[in-house]
């Protein structure tokens, strides 16, 4: 399996935006990615395998920035998106970093070469999951993963926020109001809210990054308040949409 993906790796990046190679490519990702997604099917799967997981979507990246032509109309971006939402909040460091970077390279698909054709078709895949990504995310930043994954975590979120603007935001809105108010009060999720919108409006990160520091320190306190948090943003109920 190593072997193969690193030979896939080494074929996107040669033959990735040559036509004539797209078949052959299409043929390799699609082989490759259905073995990967059978193995990684819950997340006790990711924790056995992290370095599958690893491999995985590494390669997956690779494709969506040298031959979105290739991968983001085949059968296999549906189920890998499916497959990153369940092994999101594994612990290992690495395969966590590589899912999180899979997820932030599809929201910025239209920085890749090619991807803003694609467009249409990412949206028609992210859009059904988009509330349950964000939660995930959300229950990422609070608790799910260690807090020194926050600025990965953060890019994503907001990577997501400017793909979809005002879905986002919302599915954002209500993810954060899952967050019992005993633990986070309103005024604490509004000011969660602002930073992430003037955030993706481009007006100060930095701004974002200490809300969302506040947010997680404020989750994390003890280990009651985490469980209560984690409890309400149920990070593994993932509401997956059937993927024919």
């Amino acid at each position: 399996m190593s072997n193969s993906k690193f030979n896939c790796h080494l074929g996107m990046q040669i033959f990735g935006s040559d036509p004539s190679c797209a078949y052959y490519l299409k043929n390799l990702i699609e082989a490759l990615f259905k073995c990967t997604t059978c193995l990684l099917t819950n997340i006790k799967d990711f924790t056995a395998r992290p370095d599958i997981a690893d491999d995985c979507f590494l390669l997956a990246s690779r494709c969506i920035r040298y031959c979105p032509q290739v991968f983001i109309p085949s059968a296999v971006f549906p189920s890998l998106v499916d497959c990153s939402m369940i092994g999101v909040t594994v612990q290992h460091r690495e395969a966590s970093n590589s899912i999180l970077t899979f997820l932030s390279d599809i929201f910025d698909l239209a920085k890749s070469s090619m991807g803003e054709q694609y467009l249409t078709i990412r949206d028609s895949v992210i859009i059904p999951r988009g509330a349950s990504i964000t939660r995930i995310l959300v229950a990422s930043l609070t608790g799910a993963l260690p807090s020194s994954r926050l600025e990965t975590v953060t890019y994503a979120l907001l990577a997501l926020t400017r793909a979809y603007g005002a879905s986002a935001l919302e599915w954002a809105r209500e993810s954060v109001s899952l967050i019992p108010s005993t633990v986070v009060t309103e005024v604490d999720q509004t000011k969660i809210f602002q930073a992430l919108t003037d955030a993706a409006s481009g007006v100060d990160i930095k701004t974002l990054m200490g809300a969302v520091e506040e947010l997680s320190d404020v989750c994390r306190r003890n280990r009651t308040v985490q469980e209560i948090v984690q409890g309400a943003l149920r990070p593994l109920e993932l509401n997956l949409v059937t993927v024919s």
